[in-house]
């Protein structure tokens, strides 16, 4: 169906592809599941893939349909963090501008993500179960009392707030609260249920 022609060709097999209707449901899905939680809503995806299909494959206007779109900004559309995202938010939310002293690669490969080895082709997971397991999660304590530790003297309950606008429940605000120490209860904000979602 290609005629031979190196570069050409190659570019002629992209065109199918992204017109292809296949490719508009799989990429649209996977939007969708990164913006709008683990089960997107199928009007969210049909809306993506439709565009997709119209302006075939400009990825500016899926970016344009995804803002606009009321689903995305759903608080239950709320996504666990995989531990790349959880790490550059904890640091963000203690004003840390740099990672001298943690060893970030290693880190990153105790949290079960190490830095460019996915497992598989097709990248990371984007899914909570991937990232919420037990282990996992023992991961992250440990890893927020450490940095909760180094973090001198900032008060976790007037960060909450701060990091969690409309967010913070009353249950999360309370046992920060209440925690015995200040790096405790920075920990505790850190691996908070809110904080733990995006």
């Amino acid at each position: 169906r290609y005629a031979a022609g190196g570069e050409a060709q190659g570019a002629a097999i992209l065109r199918d592809l992204a017109a292809s209707p296949a490719t508009a449901r799989h990429v649209s899905t996977k939007l969708a599941r990164h913006f709008a939680g683990d089960t997107p809503p199928p009007a969210l995806v049909a809306r993506l893939e439709s565009t997709w299909l119209r302006t075939r494959g400009d990825l500016s206007a899926l970016y344009r349909v995804l803002v606009e779109s009321p689903e995305v900004w759903n608080a239950d559309a709320a996504k666990f963090k995989a531990p790349w995202d959880w790490l550059l938010s904890s640091l963000r939310a203690l004003g840390r501008r740099d990672t001298r002293g943690m060893q970030p690669a290693q880190l990153m490969n105790q949290l079960g993500q190490p830095v460019w080895r996915p497992g598989s082709p097709a990248g990371w997971d984007d899914l909570a179960a991937s990232w919420a397991g037990p282990d996992a999660l023992v991961r992250r304590v440990e890893f927020a009392q450490r940095l909760a530790g180094s973090a001198g003297a900032v008060d976790a309950r007037a960060l909450a707030p701060q990091v969690l606008p409309g967010a913070l429940s009353a249950a999360t605000a309370q046992a920060i609260a209440r925690s015995e120490s200040p790096a405790s209860g920075l920990a505790l904000l850190l691996v908070s249920p809110e904080f733990l979602r995006r």
